[in-house]
């Protein structure tokens, strides 16, 4: 089992993430998504320089992953699909996390990587696990559920 429990948010990792956060803004690597508009939670669009290094960074990973493998072939398909894609692929049963709430610090952890006890403050009382799904839920075409576009 991983010895890193994987928590949700990271106390000490939030300082340095909005430390590095601030930076990338800054700088013009990211900015807020629609933030004129009131931007939109969690989600930020890159700036000049930050289109170099995420374009930088995919040719790396293509080339180690795919071109100099010979095992490997690439492939860029469509992110969308009719729902039996999902179902066959195993992704509506079994993509998501179990998450808990520590009923005493109110932290949320993955169930499965903290055996038991949080923690946070060594409490072994928790909430019901719930299916924290990892897939975000949309639709193609004018019909809801036909998935036909």
């Amino acid at each position: 089992m991983n010895s890193t429990p994987n928590k949700i948010p990271n106390k000490l990792g939030d300082d340095l993430l909005d430390k590095v956060t601030n930076l990338a803004k800054r700088r013009g690597f990211i900015f807020p998504s629609a933030e004129i508009y009131g931007g939109f939670r969690s989600t930020y669009d890159y700036g000049p320089l930050g289109v170099n290094v995420l374009r930088n960074v995919k040719q790396a990973w293509w080339r180690a992953m795919v071109q100099m493998r010979s095992d490997i072939v690439g492939l860029d398909a469509a992110i969308l699909g009719p729902p039996a894609i999902w179902a066959a692929s195993g992704h509506l049963e079994t993509f998501t996390d179990p998450l808990v709430d520590c009923k005493k610090c109110k932290e949320r952890w993955r169930e499965d990587k903290i055996d038991g006890v949080c923690p946070n403050c060594g409490s072994t009382e928790f909430t019901e696990p719930r299916a924290f799904n990892l897939m975000f839920k949309t639709q193609a075409g004018p019909v809801e559920g036909e998935g036909r576009g």
